[in-house]
């Protein structure tokens, strides 16, 4: 019997023989064997989706990798996007992007630019956005799909009905920011999403649906050139269709697994989150790591198992303010309810340590601070022994009985007598003194150093930190000017 060469044997002799033309607008490249006019239209198909889409969340949505879309004549298999080389790469018939197509590139374009939001809402965009009707810069949204259900009449009854279009910007892009639920819903369209779905229902069995023009992109497909492939080009087209060849520029680069190689990869695609975590096994220090699994936790919102490794990095490294950030980036990234409930209670439990910790902060705090201020007043205690044991020393020395003064400071110029009602000991040997017959009315008098002011007087000489319990009678000369104390001399009366 004889055999015939497969197909898909002959894939590699077909390509080569045909004339392949690339037709280039970043993020997107359409390769065809086709006709010039269908690829055009096709490009701009979606550049459009990209521009709109990203108009209507009030942020710029786009792909971690470039979309290269393959598209053979006499080919009629939709493919499913993978990854190739540096870039993703689909596979279509020659002609406008299917509808099923737009829908998938939506939900690309929202997955990779937004929180998880609610799955139904994102459906209905995506739904919503796959049938856009493109003529060149002139865009038209609201024409119905085939398969229509009320995840696609909600979307559609938002975007397209006066009564609601101009506020539907603001609800997506309260989505895009991570905020849902009722409150989205009522600060924007003015009712509850329960309310809104039960019109939504209504328009869906009426089966007469609006449409809006958008603000389109200007471009002209007839503008778009066309580059043809040579001969090595069309080798390495070959590779990608037959998943043979191998990653390249960034990804490459990341699979050597060096500090260097990896601060290469993610310059030559900052979108790209992997080599942020994979730097982050390279970190010594926790806080560092910390540090770069948030940044590709940041760069992949909807990765909990990100976000995880994040607050779990923070709390190692005692920074635990950030790491009750990172525990509420994972649980809002979750994609079920039950996944949030769980990621919520451990947010929960990660607070309370948090609070904890703070509190036994401040503890240390307080006892370290009393140490201190102890220290301070025993520092004090003895200078005053010291400076009234020097005092009475010189008074002994004296020849014919008449004091001796050994006080070389500024000489004071006031005197106050009265309560010494507290003494408030200060860092640096300094206090500050009341002196009164109430604190409302005491006059305050600071001491620059406690060893030198010379404190006399009958007894016991104390000037004890804090409030006097048994306030003394003391007569305080001091400099006018500065309320700086020169002598202390306690009376002796109580």
């Amino acid at each position: 019997m004889k055999r015939f060469p497969t197909l898909l044997a002959l894939l590699p002799a077909i390509l080569a023989a045909e004339k392949w033309t690339a037709f280039r607008s970043a993020p997107f490249t359409i390769y065809t064997n086709a006709g010039e006019k269908e690829a055009q239209e096709a490009l701009v198909s979606l550049v459009q989706l990209r521009h709109t889409l990203s108009e209507k969340f009030g942020k710029e949505l786009t792909l971690v990798w470039p979309l290269n879309i393959v598209q053979r004549k006499n080919n009629a298999e939709i493919g499913s996007v993978r990854l190739a080389r540096e870039f993703y790469l689909l596979t279509l018939p020659a002609g406008p992007i299917p509808e099923p197509v737009m829908e998938q590139l939506t939900l690309l374009l929202l997955k990779e630019n937004t929180p998880t939001m609610d799955p139904a809402i994102e459906r209905g965009v995506a739904k919503a956005f796959s049938t856009l009707e493109v003529h060149g810069p002139r865009v038209t949204l609201g024409a119905p799909p085939k398969e229509r259900d009320l995840e696609w009449s909600r979307m559609q009854l938002l975007l397209t009905d006066p009564r609601f279009s101009g506020t539907a910007k603001v609800l997506l892009s309260n989505f895009a920011k991570g905020v849902e639920g009722d409150a989205a819903w009522r600060n924007t369209v003015g009712m509850l999403q329960k309310d809104f779905d039960k019109e939504a229902a209504a328009y869906l069995a009426k089966g007469a649906y609006n449409t809006i023009a958008l603000s389109g992109k200007p471009v002209d497909p007839r503008r778009i050139r066309g580059e043809d492939l040579d001969s090595e080009e069309v080798k390495l087209l070959q590779a990608d269709l037959a998943g043979t060849s191998q990653p390249t520029g960034a990804r490459a680069l990341a699979a050597l697994d060096t500090v260097e190689s990896l601060e290469k990869a993610w310059r030559m695609n900052p979108r790209w989150s992997l080599p942020h975590e994979m730097l982050a096994n390279h970190e010594e220090k926790a806080s560092d790591k910390a540090q770069r699994y948030r940044k590709a936790a940041e760069l992949s919102p909807r990765e909990v198992r990100l976000w995880l490794l994040a607050a779990q990095a923070f709390e190692r490294a005692e920074l635990l303010t950030e790491a009750a950030k990172m525990w509420f980036g994972a649980e809002r990234a979750a994609a079920t309810p039950a996944e949030r409930t769980k990621l919520r209670e451990e947010r929960l439990a990660a607070d309370r340590r948090r609070v904890d910790a703070e509190a036994d902060e401040r503890r240390r705090a307080q006892e370290a601070e009393a140490l201190e201020l102890q220290r301070l007043k025993n520092e004090a205690i003895t200078r005053i022994r010291e400076a009234e044991a020097k005092a009475n020393a010189g008074a002994a020395k004296g020849s014919s009985g008449k004091p001796v003064e050994w006080w070389d400071g500024p000489k004071p110029d006031a005197s106050v007598r009265g309560k010494l009602l507290r003494v408030d000991c200060l860092p640096g040997n300094k206090m500050r003194l009341a002196i009164g017959a109430d604190l409302k009315t005491a006059t305050t008098l600071q001491v620059q150093d406690v060893g030198k002011i010379i404190v006399t007087g009958n007894g016991t000489a104390d000037l004890g930190c804090g409030l006097q319990k048994a306030p003394r009678t003391v007569a305080v000369e001091y400099q006018k000017a500065t309320k700086e104390v020169s002598t202390v001399t306690f009376a002796g009366e109580q």
